[in-house]
């Protein structure tokens, strides 16, 4: 449940606002004892707090994570059909999609998206989330 705070000020410009602030304050501060506590500024007044209600966004993440799989699956098949040696692929630590082409006579990886480089990257960062991370949000 989160809190959500409102301030209203006078209808005062902003450049004449300012002004009117420092000067009550500066007001406030002669009159009041050394340390005692000073009232709010008089063009702000208090509002009540209200609690929000929590809104339901229908994000499952599971059946999201679910529906890519089968998306690449078919996208493997239909390429395949097309006798295309292009594949696509979900890597499970990152949770991102990799496509890889290939050579069709060699076999060999001619391009890969994004790059070995960058998957090794990636990998190694969310190795590191443990060791700076105590707890999962």
């Amino acid at each position: 449940m989160s809190i959500q705070a409102t301030t209203r000020a006078t209808a005062l410009p902003p450049v004449a606002q300012a002004p009117a602030a420092a000067e009550a304050s500066a007001a406030a501060a002669r009159s009041a004892p050394a340390g005692a506590p000073t009232a709010p500024p008089p063009h702000l007044e208090r509002v009540q707090l209200h609690p929000t209600e929590k809104v339901d966004l229908g994000f499952r993440a599971d059946e999201m994570r679910e529906n890519l799989k089968q998306a690449v699956g078919r996208l493997n098949e239909q390429m395949q059909r097309n006798g295309r040696d292009l594949s696509f692929s979900l890597d499970e630590k990152i949770d991102r999609p990799i496509i890889t082409v290939k050579n069709l006579q060699t076999g060999e990886v001619v391009r890969q998206i994004p790059t070995e480089e960058v998957v090794r990257l990636a990998h190694s960062i969310e190795d590191m989330k443990g060791l700076l991370f105590n707890q999962t949000l």
